[in-house]
C-alpha cells in the first residue's frame, strides 16, 4: 500500500466551537501517549462502555502509544487539544481512521469526553476524516456504534449516512460516503459536457409549449377566482369583482411560476440520466 500524499496529510487547524472557546484540532502521534492515557483516565465507565461495550479498566502507556503511534500508509489518529492556563495541551476528543485491507475504504471511530459532549467536536472530527479519506482516494468510510448511543448516531445520520440495524447485533453497521451528496443546485466540478440546464445555448421558443402553459394558467385562475369569490367581505358585486380577481390573480402568479420551476427540474433530472 502506497504512502499517503502531502496533501492527504491533514495540518493542525484551530476550531471555534459552541462554547465559544478555540480548540486545536492535529494528528496524534505516539509523543502524545501520555495525553490518551490521562484522557481516558478521566473518561465515565457509561462513556468507555458506549464506545467499545466494555470497560477498559486501565489505559496502559504501551496501548495508549499503539492508538496514536500509527502507520501513515494505512491509519490516521485525529485530536481535538485544550490548551490550559499553564500552557500545557489536555485531549478533549479522538478520532481514528483505519484503511481496511482491500484500500477502498476504511473504519472510523470517535470518543468524546464527557464534558466535552454537545460542541460539535464528533462532527468536526467526521468532517476532517472524510476529508482525509478522500484525499487519500478511499471510496468510503463504515463504522460500528452501539445503539445506546443515540448522540453518536445522529452525528452519522447527520452527515448523510446510511444505518444499518439488526436485531441480531448490538451495534448499528454504518456506510458512510467519503463525498458529500450532490443536490440539485450543487455548483459541478468543471464537467466535460454540460446538461443543458446548464448550458448557455438558448432554447428554442415553442408556440405550442406558451399555449398549453396559457390554457393550465387560465384553469387555475378560474379555480381560484371561484375558491375566493364567496370570502370577500362586501356585497358591492363591483368590489366582489375586484377583490376576487387580484387575490386569484396573485395565486395564479405563484401557480405559474411553481410550474415553471417543476419543468426546469423535471429537465434537469431527465438530461443529468442521460
Amino acid at each position: 500500500m502506497r504512502t499517503p500524499s502531502p496533501a492527504a496529510v491533514l495540518p493542525p487547524r484551530t476550531l471555534l466551537l459552541r462554547d465559544g472557546r478555540s480548540y486545536r484540532l492535529r494528528p496524534l502521534t505516539g509523543a502524545d501517549a501520555g495525553l490518551v492515557v490521562e484522557f481516558f483516565g478521566s473518561l465515565s465507565p457509561e462513556t468507555i462502555r458506549s464506545r467499545y461495550g466494555y470497560l477498559i479498566r486501565n489505559m496502559t502507556p504501551e496501548r495508549a502509544h499503539e492508538l496514536v503511534a500509527v502507520a501513515p500508509e494505512r491509519e490516521l489518529a485525529l485530536g481535538i487539544l485544550e490548551t490550559g492556563p499553564a500552557g500545557r495541551e489536555a485531549l478533549c476528543a479522538m478520532g481514528r481512521l483505519v484503511v481496511a485491507p482491500d484500500g477502498q475504504a476504511a473504519e472510523c471511530a470517535f470518543l468524546v469526553h464527557d464534558r466535552k459532549r454537545r460542541l460539535g467536536m464528533a462532527s468536526r472530527l467526521l468532517h476532517y476524516l472524510r476529508l482525509a479519506g478522500r484525499r487519500r482516494g478511499l471510496q468510503r468510510l463504515f463504522a460500528q456504534v452501539r445503539h445506546e448511543n443515540r448522540a453518536m448516531l445522529q452525528v452519522f445520520r447527520g452527515a448523510g449516512s446510511q444505518l444499518h440495524f439488526s436485531p441480531n447485533l448490538d451495534f448499528v453497521e454504518i456506510d458512510i460516503p467519503v463525498r458529500k451528496t450532490k443536490f440539485l443546485f450543487d455548483k459541478p466540478p468543471a464537467p466535460t459536457s454540460f446538461p443543458r440546464m446548464a448550458s448557455p445555448e438558448k432554447k428554442p421558443f415553442s408556440f405550442v409549449k406558451l399555449a398549453v402553459d396559457l390554457v393550465f394558467t387560465a384553469i387555475a385562475f378560474v379555480i381560484f377566482y371561484q375558491l375566493v369569490n364567496s370570502h370577500v367581505p362586501s356585497s358591492d358585486p363591483k368590489m366582489i369583482l375586484f377583490f376576487g380577481a387580484s387575490a386569484a390573480a396573485c395565486m395564479t402568479g405563484v401557480f405559474w411560476l411553481a410550474m415553471q420551476m417543476l419543468k426546469t427540474v423535471y429537465r434537469f433530472q431527465r438530461d443529468s440520466g442521460k
